[in-house]
């Protein structure tokens, strides 16, 4: 089979980092970067929020209020952050004006900060020694978070190519895309995360190529899976459902009860559970 390079479209994109944590992305990304339960969770950043004996400085509280549902930053945090991206990085990393982000929560109250280190000159390697493993996973994912927060958008190239047969008129067009990094910018402090995205060679138009393999493959719907901590957590904020403070002790409690189990870090409903459940709704 002969195909040829039918058009090709080339396209700047840009991704803009997220936002700054709040308890319940928090505890999301701790589920699914660092398989942390939400209770580990909250039990580590309480302890990197009352304070940790650093050597030269003493007990420091190392991160700000970790029960929160603002995305906010204050102003003299927004300063230290952007200033210390332009000492570390250079100034094609730091956007002109600071990155403000808004709440998802509509019923947010937005009572406190964000969750940021108190200090972000303080590197999670130079801390290495004074916390232990879990302290030091989680304050690094806090700190690597709000870097980034304040940093430029990634740039990408995004390429979409369309083949149709050189050999005789079918009609079928087969498309490709794939795109690649260009600028990193706040990806110079996240990294690059594996997408499904492919990176196409170069490729020019009216090239002729041959196809050395066609797989058809058929695709079922699937159900909605089952929760996990993480979905879980999303799904609580989403619907309302508890406050920042709640979310891991609704879901200590659901365990402890017995109405669920987990296995293989989702939730399956145990028979209490079902009962429990028909009875508040019949009532």
């Amino acid at each position: 089979l002969r195909y040829r390079v039918r058009s090709m479209e080339t396209k700047r994109t840009s991704s803009r980092s997220p936002g700054p944590f709040i308890t319940s992305s928090l505890q999301i990304a701790a589920a699914n970067q660092l398989s942390f339960t939400a209770q580990r969770t909250m039990r580590t950043a309480q302890s990197l929020y009352e304070g940790v004996n650093v050597p030269g400085e003493g007990q420091v509280g190392l991160i700000t209020y970790m029960r929160t549902d603002s995305t906010n930053l204050s102003g003299e945090a927004l300063e230290q952050i952007r200033g210390f991206v332009q000492r570390s990085f250079g100034a094609t990393y730091l956007p002109e004006k600071p990155n403000i982000f808004s709440s998802s929560n509509k019923d947010a109250q937005e009572a406190h900060e964000a969750i940021r280190p108190t200090d972000v000159a303080r590197r999670p390697e130079d801390l290495r020694d004074a916390l232990s493993e879990e302290q030091f996973k989680l304050y690094n994912l806090i700190w690597q978070r709000t870097v980034a927060c304040q940093m430029s958008p990634a740039q990408w190239d995004a390429t979409s190519v369309l083949f149709e047969r050189d050999d005789q008129k079918t009609g079928a067009v087969l498309r490709a895309s794939g795109r690649v990094l260009v600028f990193d910018g706040f990806l110079r402090v996240l990294g690059v995360q594996a997408t499904d995205e492919q990176t196409l060679p170069a490729l020019v138009q009216e090239q002729k190529l041959g196809a050395f393999a066609i797989d058809a493959v058929q695709r079922f719907s699937a159900p909605p899976p089952r929760y996990s901590e993480a979905s879980l957590v999303k799904t609580l904020e989403s619907e309302g459902i508890g406050r920042p403070s709640t979310y891991a002790s609704i879901i200590g409690v659901i365990q402890e009860r017995k109405y669920v189990e987990q296995l293989d870090r989702r939730f399956y409903a145990t028979d209490l559970g079902e009962v429990v459940t028909d009875k508040l709704i019949e009532a």
